[in-house]
């Protein structure tokens, strides 16, 4: 399993409070969200300042992949524990391989232009790079993949009611957590929606001016998200103990009573 793809379980995990009927909430201390920076490497903040700014994750952009390579091995090994992810449209089996030595921890791909092949090295997460209006068909068969998750690179605030039912769609068909690009400045109760609309991480350019300056007030913005409820069609079915069942006992014969002699 990739770090990346371990955050973000451990993001969507819930744990009840109480035995039976109690309300089911967020782990205590785990965000319920997680905040990733994307972009090309030129372009951003070394990884061990972006670490030191509450950064779940990095995305880089790869337009030469064999070019990249150094450059993204030098970036993972100095990002420690915060999973470094690259970015590559056209990805094969040996590209995969080669992305894996280097230390990224997962692949953003798209699904055009990458092979088949390249799906198949196990120790690698895989986000899909999602695009469009992707029909319901489509989406669907998205859960028979090994995907850590969506990432609509495309979608643009602000969040309208039918921008966020669009999000759950994608969501609830592909039964995939989706990462969306935002504004740094984005406010707490516009990520509560993404996150109800099935979003589990924001990402922010990392070459934008101003970005660097307000990555700690969006850490502490997804810090102080409310816990997640626990939606309709998670709810699981509440079954309550039966106590053991007593095994019949044998009855007991009546003894033959025989009338005196």
């Amino acid at each position: 399993m990739s770090k990346l793809g371990d955050k973000i379980r451990r993001a969507r995990r819930l744990e009840s409070g109480a035995i039976g009927f109690g309300p089911m909430a967020a782990r205590p201390g785990a965000p319920s969200m997680l905040l990733m920076v994307h972009g090309p490497a030129s372009g951003m903040r070394p990884p061990d300042d972006l670490a030191g700014r509450g950064v779940d994750a990095i995305l880089l952009s790869l337009s030469n992949p064999q070019a990249d390579m150094s450059r993204l091995a030098r970036w993972a090994k100095e990002a420690g524990d915060v999973p470094c992810g690259a970015q590559v449209m056209a990805s094969s089996g040996k590209t995969v391989a080669a992305l894996k030595e280097a230390g990224a921890d997962f692949l953003v791909f798209d699904a055009e232009a990458t092979s088949a092949e390249a799906l198949l090295e196990p120790e690698m997460g895989y986000v899909l790079a999602l695009s469009g209006e992707p029909t319901d068909s489509f989406l669907r068969t998205l859960d028979a993949f090994p995907l850590d998750g969506l990432w609509v690179h495309d979608w643009r605030g602000p969040l309208t009611v039918h921008r966020q039912i669009e999000l759950r769609r994608v969501h609830f068909l592909s039964r995939a957590p989706l990462s969306v690009p935002v504004r740094p400045d984005i406010g707490p109760a516009e990520l509560e929606c993404l996150r109800d609309a099935g979003v589990v991480a924001v990402a922010v350019n990392g070459t934008e001016a101003g970005t660097w300056q307000q990555l700690g007030d969006l850490r502490q913005a997804i810090d102080g998200l409310p816990p997640r409820a626990r939606r309709r069609e998670e709810r699981p079915e509440v079954l309550l103990p039966l106590g053991r069942e007593l095994a019949p006992q044998a009855e007991e014969e009546e003894e033959e009573e025989f009338p005196p002699e």
